[in-house]
Parts: C-alpha cells; sequence; structure tokens
C-alpha cells in the first residue's frame, strides 16, 4: 500500500498536499493528487480516526519520489514537522543529487500567483480558481475522485485538486509565454513573498 516508486518511475514526481485539522486539533484528513508531468496519475484520501502519526510511513514514501505542494504550504509543512521532524534521508527533488532531511522544499501556489499574477486582490484557493476560470475542470475532477459529499473547498481531496488545477495553469501560462521555470525554479520563487 506504500510503495509507491515503482508507479512513477525516474521522472519528476510532485506530490500536492492538503490536511484539514489544526495541530491543536489533530488532522482530520489528507488529500494527495501526484502529478508526473504535470498530469494527474494518482489521488488519495483518507480520514485520520487516530490523527496523522498512523499515516506517516506513507507521507515519508511520497517524499521519497517526489516533492510537495501545497497551497500556502508552510502549514501543510508545520502539521507534518508537528508529527514527524523529518522524513529521514531523501532527495530535495526527484532529479537531485542532493540530499537532505526535511519535508521542504516545498512548491507553494498561494506564493507563487502572489509573484506573478499581482493584479489578483485575492489569493484564496476558490478566488484563484474563479480568477483563473478552473471552476468548470475543477469540478470535472472532483466529481470523478471525490465522494459527492466532499465536493467543495475544505475538503482534504477537493482542495488538493484546487491546488494542482491552479499548478497547471500557473505552468500552462507561463509556457504560453515562452517562459519555462524548472521545479527547482518553482521552488526557489515558492520561498520569496515578493519578486524584484
Amino acid at each position: 500500500m506504500y510503495c509507491i516508486a515503482s508507479v512513477f518511475d525516474m521522472v519528476q514526481i510532485l506530490h500536492i498536499i492538503d490536511f484539514e485539522g489544526t495541530r491543536t486539533s489533530g488532522v482530520r484528513e489528507y488529500g494527495v493528487v501526484s502529478l508526473v508531468g504535470w498530469e494527474i496519475q494518482y489521488t488519495n484520501f483518507s480520514i485520520c480516526e487516530h490523527g496523522l502519526s498512523e499515516h506517516l510511513e506513507y507521507f515519508t514514501n511520497l517524499r521519497r519520489v517526489g516533492s510537495f505542494v501545497g497551497h500556502n504550504a508552510s502549514v501543510e509543512d508545520r502539521l507534518l514537522r508537528h508529527y514527524a521532524v523529518s522524513p529521514g534521508y531523501v532527495k530535495r527533488t526527484s532529479e537531485s543529487d542532493e540530499i537532505v532531511t526535511t519535508w521542504a522544499p516545498w512548491i507553494d501556489t498561494k506564493v507563487l500567483y502572489k509573484n506573478f499574477f499581482r493584479s489578483f486582490s485575492n489569493f484564496s484557493l476558490k478566488s484563484l480558481i474563479e480568477e483563473t476560470r478552473q471552476t468548470s475542470k475543477l469540478y470535472s475532477l472532483s466529481n470523478k475522485v471525490c465522494e459527492l459529499s466532499r465536493v467543495g473547498y475544505h475538503n482534504a481531496l477537493f482542495d488538493a485538486l484546487a491546488t494542482g488545477v491552479l499548478l497547471q495553469y500557473f505552468v500552462q501560462t507561463l509556457k504560453s509565454q515562452q517562459l519555462n521555470l524548472s521545479i527547482d525554479a518553482l521552488i526557489e520563487y515558492s520561498k520569496q513573498t515578493k519578486l524584484i
């Protein structure tokens, strides 16, 4: 159940993660959307009846084969670090030889949109989905993989799908302007609050 490395053989892999819950109340549920070559290849949803601790092996295995993405990623990073300081020794990205011992580096779609789409005034998932006209795509995807009662914002898998749709739109927009950012560049731009 936890070994997915063979599914994602030697390509750039990104795992979009969304948790619902807090450190105080505990993580109630999570959603994961994995992108391979910018396309959704895998989704997972789980209710955390006994907290996130029982799912740490799963997240460690995800991190071993790819980098993480979140919308306001510091929230997901803090929650993971609350339960486990480190995933152990992992590659910085799936194409890197550099070894790190952190859940990071993260790609943060909220920061990317703030940096590149400065005319937008609201950077919530819902506002960005509406502003980029991706509502139909998001609901089409979510109707295929989410339980009907969980199709909507503030549901972990739905929010992870929304983040994935925003990342895909972001990359397509850059490509249409002949701008190709590497995963490392997206990670670096996710660390900054403003571009120069």
